[in-house]
């Protein structure tokens, strides 16, 4: 990702290039934006619509960047959210009025467990647009091994797809490409993905059997995420239909927070680190991926066994519910 966005950076303007980052997002973003030479523009996403990109939003952050050249770039993803395809439409319309790359990030597609909102690629939307438009946005879309149902996270295998992209630039790919091929074990698990089983092989309905398990196992998991939290005065989250993890709101009272800054964390941080200290539980907070101002958000992962799930998140409720009472 830094070196696709180092090639937007011209080291001789006065002004460094804009990079469209959305809030929240993966912190990978915004070192590799920094890394790159280049500064992030960020644009929030709708929480109360259920993590909704908003075009709006995204125009009104890129008409004042403050102190950078026009945003070049826009990057585009949702926490547990999958993206309506008039959103996409919305957003590739933009891309390609403003002449901006767009970054898909795409790397949760075979995680996505809501049958009612499947997931759609950009790719797929940009054609659907017509010739008018699928002409004239440049897209990258990435996807990655350890995303996916199921969870490879030590092979680090992956790939990206160019499309409009000029053919000049393919070669900087092409020769970067000679000294990061993952490991051979890497290569082969993402080649079976890529090229699963089909109807009426031998292993089709076992391969099928076991995904949809894990798939069925994550939504699972996802609604006992949201049932346990909504009852708990001070929590709020959104249905997740995808990926691994829930992003839920967490109402932090004021002293809480004034002894937060007394001490110099944010105060989300404040609460992971109470929680941890109580209860053993770590939860990853919220302004490490960015977030609104004035909200506070925690990273709660889906993958423990449905029974151990249960008991942290009502530990959680338990522990959140004690600290309202205390600076109350």
């Amino acid at each position: 990702l830094q070196d696709f966005l180092s090639l937007l950076v011209n080291e001789q303007e006065p002004r460094r290039a804009g990079v469209l980052l959305l809030v929240p997002r993966d912190p990978l973003y915004t070192d590799a934006v920094a890394l790159a030479g280049a500064v992030g523009v960020q644009y929030d996403l709708d929480e109360e619509g259920g993590w909704a990109l908003d075009v709006g939003e995204i125009r009104r952050c890129s008409a004042r960047p403050g102190g950078t050249a026009p945003p070049k770039c826009c990057v585009s993803s949702t926490p547990g959210h999958v993206l309506s395809r008039r959103h996409m439409q919305d957003v590739l319309q933009l891309a390609a009025q403003e002449r901006l790359l767009l970054l898909a990030d795409e790397v949760h597609q075979d995680s996505v467990f809501t049958p009612d909102s499947p997931f759609l690629s950009f790719k797929r939307v940009l054609y659907e647009l017509g010739p008018a438009v699928s002409s004239a946005v440049q897209l990258i879309s990435f996807y990655s091994l350890s995303k996916g149902f199921a969870a490879e996270g030590g092979f680090r295998a992956g790939f990206f797809e160019l499309v409009n992209i000029d053919p000049a630039i393919i070669k900087c790919f092409c020769s970067w490409g000679m000294s990061v091929y993952p490991l051979i074990l890497g290569q082969v698990l993402l080649d079976t993905l890529m090229e699963p089983q089909l109807p009426g092989e031998p292993s089709y309905q076992t391969f099928m059997a076991e995904k949809q398990a894990v798939l069925s196992d994550l939504a699972h998991k996802a609604q006992l995420t949201q049932e346990i939290f909504s009852q708990v005065p001070g929590i709020h989250c959104n249905p997740v239909q995808g990926a691994m993890y829930s992003f839920p709101s967490i109402q932090i009272p004021a002293r809480a927070v004034q002894e937060a800054q007394a001490l110099g964390l944010e105060p989300d941080f404040f609460f992971c680190q109470k929680l941890l200290e109580a209860t053993g539980i770590v939860l990853a907070p919220g302004s490490i991926f960015g977030q609104r101002r004035g909200t506070h958000h925690a990273r709660v992962t889906l993958l423990p066994p449905v029974e151990t799930l249960r008991i942290v998140l009502h530990t959680i409720a338990d522990f959140h519910s004690q600290s309202l009472q205390r600076y109350s």
